[in-house]
């Protein structure tokens, strides 16, 4: 089985603006998946905590990240 090597293209500092990142992604056909840390639910931000990275196939990066330019 092959394992598909993700990569990042966005980092926000809220869950909302990772969803809309998201969402313009997977509305233009590419997949997409966010890691957070744990403090990005309480709303604030420490020293990197509360990212969010916005992750997408490494075979999908270059459109995503025309997606992400246009926007």
């Amino acid at each position: 089985m092959d394992e598909t090597k993700l990569v990042e293209v966005y980092t926000t500092y809220g869950e909302l603006q990772a969803q809309v990142i998201r969402s313009k992604l997977e509305a233009a056909g590419i997949r997409s998946i966010f890691q957070n840390e744990a403090l990005g639910t309480l709303g604030f931000t420490m020293d990197g905590l509360g990212q969010f990275k916005i992750l997408v196939a490494e075979q999908d990066e270059q459109a995503a990240r025309e997606i992400l330019s246009d926007a």
